[in-house]
């Protein structure tokens, strides 16, 4: 049932968008999949939705003109997933749903193939980079410091300019970014929020009707009750903007690598397990 579509990486003869498709049209071709199994239904679907899906491919294609052809794919796959897993019942749109799903599956990816990046290791630049994770907490956890004071704050206290820490950060987050959770800008818009077309604003308002930030609020709950090193490598690597990186991780602990990836693995566990205790699904806020 999940043969692939034929010729995904290539660029559409015509733009189409996802209004293409009204509720009754979506509702239409999902329950002929999901409950018949017409493959032909499916295609029709996900057709709909490419263009959405190369978008956001390529906003995860480190700033380059096109989107990176093994992130489109990746995008591909997260459309057919939620086609056969959404549940229609819940009340949103299919748009909406397909846009987690292709977030997770892209940061899967991204974070199966991380690449390996040449990184100082200077005591100067270990001592940098303890301090900075330190600061960046520090800061983060003020509600009343947007990003541009943090930052000229976390740079007076490191004693460089805004560049340098920004080259530091590049320095230590290399290409390892994550984004298994949301993050904000500064003006709090949910970077998800800003991968739909923001002409449409149906998508606006099913987010309103699921109660985001409700959710968001049980997963702050969640994520507090972790172990201490725990929670702190969770945030680090998937709340923090930029994310850290589990080499900066283990300086900043102590511990090796591998022993700060297997801390963040039992996190996720005891994540998805008490997320499953209390009927909710981790993919809900990826």
């Amino acid at each position: 049932m999940n043969k692939p579509l034929q010729n995904w990486g290539a660029k559409p003869r015509r733009k189409r968008t996802p209004n293409m498709l009204s509720a009754d049209d979506e509702l239409h071709l999902l329950r002929a999949w999901q409950q018949r199994g017409d493959g032909r239904a499916r295609d029709k679907l996900i057709e709909a939705f490419i263009p959405m899906a190369r978008t956001m491919a390529k906003r995860f294609s480190a700033g380059l003109q096109a989107a990176e052809p093994d992130l489109v794919q990746q995008a591909n796959i997260g459309l057919m997933k939620a086609a056969d897993r959404f549940d229609p019942e819940r009340g949103y749109r299919f748009s909406t749903y397909s846009v987690w799903w292709i977030r997770a599956e892209i940061q899967s990816y991204k974070l199966a193939s991380m690449s390996i990046v040449r990184r100082p290791n200077s005591a100067d630049f270990r001592n940098a980079v303890g301090k900075l994770g330190r600061l960046d907490e520090a800061v983060s956890n003020d509600p009343t410091i947007n990003r541009t004071d943090a930052d000229a704050l976390v740079a007076k206290a490191l004693g460089v300019n805004l560049q340098r820490l920004n080259d530091l950060r590049q320095q230590v987050s290399g290409t390892d970014y994550s984004l298994n959770l949301p993050s904000f800008g500064d003006d709090g818009e949910e970077r998800m929020a800003r991968l739909v077309d923001p002409a449409s604003t149906e998508d606006a308002d099913t987010m309103h009707r699921l109660d985001i930030k409700k959710l968001r609020g049980l997963l702050v709950e969640i994520i507090g009750s972790l172990p201490d090193r725990e929670r702190k490598i969770i945030m680090a690597t998937q709340l923090q903007d930029p994310p850290a990186t589990l080499t900066a991780l283990g300086i900043h602990f102590g511990i090796s690598t591998e022993r700060v990836r297997q801390l963040r693995e039992m996190g996720f566990e005891r994540l998805r397990t008490t997320m499953t205790q209390r009927d909710l699904e981790l993919e809900y806020f990826v």
